[in-house]
C-alpha cells in the first residue's frame, strides 16, 4: 500500500462526428492525473453521473489498490452486471493503472508483465466506408485506399439495416460487396466481416457459407449477444472463424463463452467490460483454451493507446482495431503526443503510464452538445455514412 490517495474525478464530454466520447481523469494528492475513457454507445450523460454517483467507492482510496477497488464497485453495487456499471468500474480502473506508471515511471505494459508483441501492434482499419453509398463499387474503390494507406486487414458491415431473417435479395447484395472488396484487395488482405448482431442463428450460418469463398478472416458477432445458444450453434457450423465479445461484460461472461461455445476470437471492450485488470483475466481465460483476443476499439486515440499497452501484454493478442485514420481531422490532436499509426500498425506511445495526455484545448472545443451530434443507429438507413457531413 501506498501513501498515495485519489481526491478527484472529472469528466469531459467530446463530441466527434458520429458518437459522444466520455474522458476521465483520476486526480491524486501526489499532483498525478490518471487518463481514462469511459465511452459506451451513447447515453453519455449517463455515464458522467454515474461516475460522480460512485465516487465514493473510490476517493480516498490508493490507485494502486486496483483489485479491491474493482471488487468493492462491481460487488456493492448489488445490480452490478450492467454496462453502466462496469463502464465506471472500467474508467477507474484504466485511470488508476495510468497513476501506477506515472508514479513508477514506467509504461504500463511493463507492469502488466512486460512487452508479448514489442513496440508496434498490427492494427486493421474500421471506419472507412462512410462513402460507398452501400454498393459494391463504392465498397471496392474505397478497400482500395484502406490498401493504399498502408492496411492489409479491414473490417466491414455489408449488411445495411438488416435484421434476423433477411430477404435473399438483400443477402445476394452484400455478399456482392464482400466479393467486390476481395477482387479489389487480392487474396493476402484480411477481410473482417462485421454483423454488429443482426442474424438469426440459421441466416448467420447461411450466410457464413456464402462468404466462405472469400476467405474471410473472421464473422463477427453474427447473433445478439443475449442468447449464448445462437451464439454456439453458429460457432459449431459457420465455416469462418467467429468472433464475438463486444456486448459481454466481465470474466464471467467471458467463461461462458469460452466453455459453452467454440468462437475463435473473444473481443472485449476494456472500457465497458472492466478495464485493465478484468481485461488480463478475459484474455487468460481465452489463453487456456488457445483462443484469440482482439479486443472491441470502436473509439479514438485515447482508447488507442489505452489498448496498445494491453495489447502488447497479452500472449494471445491477434489485432488491434483502430478508427482513428478515418475519423475527423482534429482527431488526430486529441493528444498532446498524437497516437502514431504507421503501415497499418500501432506505434506504442512513449513515457510512464499510458504515454498520453489530453490536449484540454481539442476537448474544449468539440464539448458535447446533445444538438451537435448522437450516436448512429445502426438499424437506421445510412448508417455507415456517419453523417459526417452534416455534423
Amino acid at each position: 500500500m501506498s501513501d498515495v490517495q485519489i481526491t478527484d474525478v472529472e469528466t469531459y464530454l467530446v463530441a466527434n462526428p458520429w458518437k459522444p466520447w466520455v474522458f476521465v481523469r483520476l486526480h491524486t494528492d501526489a499532483g498525478v492525473t490518471g487518463i481514462a475513457e469511459a465511452t459506451t454507445h451513447d447515453k453519455p450523460r449517463t455515464i458522467a453521473a454515474a461516475i460522480d454517483e460512485m465516487s465514493d467507492f473510490f476517493i480516498g482510496k490508493d490507485p494502486f489498490d486496483t483489485e479491491a477497488i474493482w471488487l468493492e464497485m462491481y460487488r456493492d453495487e448489488w445490480f452490478s452486471k450492467n454496462v453502466v456499471n462496469t463502464t465506471v468500474c472500467s474508467a477507474i480502473d484504466i485511470a488508476c493503472w495510468d497513476i501506477k506508471g506515472k508514479l513508477l515511471d514506467k509504461p504500463v505494459y511493463e507492469l502488466l508483465g512486460g512487452s508479448v508483441h514489442g513496440d508496434e501492434l498490427r492494427a486493421y482499419a474500421n471506419g472507412w466506408y462512410t462513402d460507398t453509398g452501400g454498393e459494391p463499387e463504392g465498397f471496392a474503390e474505397a478497400a482500395e485506399q484502406v490498401v493504399d494507406d498502408g492496411y492489409d486487414a479491414m473490417k466491414f458491415d455489408p449488411f445495411g439495416t438488416a435484421w434476423q431473417s433477411v430477404p435473399k435479395k438483400d443477402v445476394n447484395h452484400s455478399v456482392e460487396i464482400v466479393r467486390a472488396v476481395r477482387e479489389a484487395v487480392g487474396p493476402d488482405v484480411d477481410l473482417l466481416i462485421e454483423c454488429h448482431g443482426r442474424f438469426t442463428a440459421g441466416q448467420a450460418v447461411d450466410i457464413a457459407r456464402k462468404l466462405d469463398e472469400f476467405d474471410p478472416t473472421w464473422f463477427e458477432e453474427p447473433c445478439p449477444p443475449d442468447s449464448i445458444n445462437s451464439l454456439r450453434e453458429v460457432a459449431d457450423k459457420s465455416p469462418i472463424p467467429v468472433a464475438t465479445g463486444e456486448r459481454h461484460m466481465t470474466k464471467h461472461e467471458f467463461y461462458e463463452l469460452v466453455t459453452r461455445t467454440d468462437v475463435d476470437i473473444l473481443q472485449p471492450d476494456l472500457m465497458n467490460t472492466g478495464g485493465i485488470t478484468e481485461g488480463k483475466k478475459i484474455a487468460g481465460l481465452a489463453e487456456a483454451d488457445h483462443v484469440d483476443i482482439a479486443p472491441h476499439n470502436p473509439q479514438g486515440p485515447v482508447a488507442g493507446a489505452i489498448y496498445s499497452h494491453f495489447c502488447t501484454s497479452i500472449p494471445n493478442f491477434r489485432i488491434q482495431e483502430m478508427f482513428q485514420t478515418y475519423d475527423a481531422d482534429w482527431v488526430e490532436d486529441l493528444l498532446v503526443d498524437p497516437l502514431e499509426v504507421e503501415d497499418g500498425f500501432v506505434q506504442m506511445p512513449e513515457g510512464p503510464g499510458y504515454g498520453i495526455e489530453l490536449n484540454m484545448d481539442v476537448v474544449e472545443e468539440h464539448e458535447y452538445t446533445e444538438d451537435r451530434v448522437h450516436t448512429i443507429n445502426l438499424f437506421e438507413r445510412d448508417w455507415e455514412s456517419r453523417a459526417m457531413d452534416k455534423r
